[in-house]
């Protein structure tokens, strides 16, 4: 391994608990180390981590919680952005950190054509359909002066 990267621990397929004071803990699932340069940014850790799992980036997500040293304790913080990545990325060269990983299947349509929302397209176009079809406002109210 070089001395200019980043080593983590994966824990990925288990279950992550935190409790209030932020303390992470991890059941089940399994473990896979994995070393990466210090310099990628989130996306391309998060390419990294889904490609050294075996899963396809096309097809999968991750979402990355880290077990951060404080003081004699740890605590659980997301990756959400790239500021935290970087801390993390530095902290990582001195030591070991464990990240937990849940892997999420995108919601991807099979020919990409049709919105994500297409049933609501199609219950307010039957709407539309159902009020074209129904007695318009100038006959109900002919039908009621009558």
């Amino acid at each position: 391994m070089s001395g200019r990267g980043a080593t983590f621990v994966l824990l990925y397929g288990g279950e992550l608990q935190v409790d209030d004071k932020f303390a992470p803990s991890y059941f089940g699932g399994r473990n896979r180390p994995l070393h990466v340069p210090r310099n990628i940014n989130l996306e391309q850790l998060k390419l990294r981590i889904l490609r050294a799992l075996k899963y396809d980036p096309t097809k999968y997500s991750v979402n990355l919680v880290c077990r951060v040293p404080v003081r004699n304790e740890f605590i659980a913080s997301h990756v959400e952005d790239g500021e935290v990545c970087e801390v993390l990325l530095c902290q990582a060269a001195t030591e070991f950190l464990i990240m937990y990983v849940d892997v999420e299947e995108k919601n991807v349509s099979e020919d990409n054509i049709e919105p994500p929302n297409s049933e609501r397209y199609e219950t307010s176009t039957q709407v539309e359909r159902v009020q074209v079809a129904s007695t318009s406002r100038f006959e109900a109210i002919e039908e009621a002066l009558h």
